[in-house]
């Protein structure tokens, strides 16, 4: 049985000292990209944690193709009285957007977070970012402008290739303004594209090279667009600071985007940590040194070695591990980690250049925190997700912390009991070991499912073989992930005695000397994620699960 308890808003107490940031610094995502020339499979890899000191549950979404149906509109402004007209047919696409009881409680639009679609597009969004004020004051902010809440999916929904999906973007942008200072990555199989939004109207996008890969926390990072093969930008990205006498010029006297438009005034701890430990991780050979915030990380950069899923999974999991910043090891708790109890959710697609494109993205998705939680596989060509991700906790239920019907909870709950130094050793580790262990099971066997799904000649049959895999590897996981967190509350119950010393057993008088409780057992069977669906029969419905 799981745990239900009322919601309760997390105040998030952070000590001044090593990290000194912005009002808005209670945004914390960390998005990395990986080029297919680069990867250790072939496909290009995105990834973003979507963090935020809230009980803010997101659940899985699969919405169909709609045909010539004009007259529809989707929201432009955070709460919806800006709108703007869609096209009369709109494609099939996945997100992971807020529930009902979230948006209820928060006031917030959906935040669609992650999307992928029918034509094998794929776009993240955000990693917020701070503009400096001669920008922002050069060109302010909209308030009613596109916004991370309403932007991924009302640009997915219409784009049939990244390149168009980024002229959506910034088409929007010229007509109704930024509300924010935003970041993101569009990608399909031919081109990725980076995309910062500065200010009320200006933003660059540059298409990301296939042979380097990127680690970024929320700071801009862009400096020379002649550095990339192709770009787009505002009408007025550089003859605005020009005008207004802001533009700051570097190598051959090019404006220096970062420069110009955040700066090393902009730089603080909080981002730029993370922006660090992903260069240090990737390519210790170049950045192996300690954390320096005078350094510029730059946006690209050569990984010492092939990167695979298992690679970008950690990452985003990291917490400054084995350095003096470790909050874990430490106790510190002024650390802004990559891998933070404060996820919402966190996702990493796949984009595969060598399959058809509705079949060619998948998104592994946590809801909840990534942590001491699982990416579970939801493909573009999926029909459905399980009722436990899809499940949208109503309105009414606001305030219901529910871990019986809702991934979210489940993991938010895990993970709180898991994290910080007096747990991560116990019950943290071993719960990350046995995800680990399913995630490396799932990461192959998606593999699999994809190379046999590309022989398949009916797109039904193919659509209705691929989604019977996902939907099982989501089952077995929240089913896994309500009996460990379930192990988890018995086992720090039965440790939770004040009277922590060992006892003399026949006068059970204390002994002096430390009880050392024991890292949990985790007993389950990891070999299950193994299981692969059988090919469709003749009439192409049937499936029944192997052992692979």
């Amino acid at each position: 049985m799981g745990i239900k308890r009322s919601h309760q808003k997390f105040i998030v107490l952070l000590i001044c000292g090593l990290l000194i940031f912005s009002v808005q610094a209670s945004f914390a995502c960390t998005a990395v990209y990986v080029g297919s020339d680069v990867s250790a499979d072939g496909s290009t890899i995105l990834a973003r944690t979507n963090d935020y000191p809230e009980l803010w549950a997101s659940h899985i979404t699969v919405s169909p193709r709609v045909e010539n149906t004009p007259g529809r509109f989707m929201d432009v402004s955070v709460d919806g009285k800006v709108k703007t007209e869609l096209p009369a047919t709109t494609y099939k696409y996945t997100a992971t957007p807020y529930m009902n009881s979230t948006r209820e409680a928060s006031g917030n639009n959906k935040d669609a977070a992650v999307c992928t679609n029918e034509y094998g597009v794929a776009m993240t969004m955000s990693v917020s970012a701070f503009a400096n004020d001669d920008a922002l004051k050069a060109d302010p902010l909209i308030k009613d402008g596109i916004a991370e809440d309403t932007a991924t999916d009302l640009v997915i929904c219409q784009s049939k290739t990244a390149r168009e999906a980024v002229d959506v973007l910034c088409g929007i942008i010229d007509k109704y303004g930024n509300s924010e200072c935003n970041i993101a990555i569009i990608a399909d199989s031919k081109e990725v594209w980076y995309v910062e939004m500065y200010s009320g109207h200006q933003y660059a996008a540059v298409k990301m090279p296939k042979d380097k890969v990127s680690v970024f926390g929320n700071e801009f990072n862009l400096e020379y667009l002649s550095d990339y093969d192709d770009n787009i930008t505002s009408k007025e990205l550089f003859s605005l600071p020009e005008k207004k006498h802001f533009a700051v010029h570097g190598k051959n006297n090019e404006i220096n985007l970062f420069e110009t438009y955040s700066g090393k005034q902009m730089t603080k701890d909080y981002s730029h940590m993370r922006t660090w430990i992903g260069h240090k991780i990737l390519a210790p050979s170049q950045f192996g040194g300690d954390y320096n915030i005078e350094t510029m990380y730059p946006l690209c950069f050569e990984p010492d070695k092939n990167v695979s899923m298992k690679d970008v999974s950690q990452l985003v999991r990291n917490r400054f591990d084995g350095t003096q910043y470790s909050p874990d090891e430490t106790g510190r708790i002024d650390m802004r980690v990559i891998g933070s109890e404060t996820s919402l959710s966190a996702h990493i697609v796949q984009v595969f250049s060598d399959l058809p494109e509705e079949m060619s993205c998948v998104s592994w998705v946590s809801t909840g925190p990534e942590l001491y939680g699982v990416f579970i596989p939801v493909s573009n060509d999926c029909i459905n997700v399980t009722e436990a991700y899809g499940a949208n906790q109503s309105v009414k239920d606001k305030e219901v912390f529910d871990t019986d019907h809702y991934p979210y909870y489940t993991f938010k709950e895990l993970t709180t009991l898991c994290t910080g130094p007096e747990n991560y050793k116990i019950y943290g580790d071993p719960v990350q070991a046995y995800w680990s262990k399913a995630e490396s099971n799932m990461f192959s066997g998606m593999n699999k499912v994809l190379k046999e799904a590309k022989n398949i000649n009916d797109n039904n049959a193919r659509a209705e073989y691929i989604t019977s895999y996902c939907n099982d590897m989501q089952t077995k996981a929240f089913e896994d992930a309500k009996e460990i967190l379930q192990k988890v509350v018995t086992e720090q119950n039965k440790n939770s005695n004040a009277f922590q010393m060992k006892r003399n057993p026949e006068t059970h008088e204390m002994t002096g000397e430390k009880v050392e409780i024991p890292p949990i057992n985790i007993s389950l069977n990891a070999s299950k994620y193994n299981n692969l669906p059988e090919l469709p029969s003749s009439d192409g419905f049937s499936f029944n699960f192997l052992f692979s």
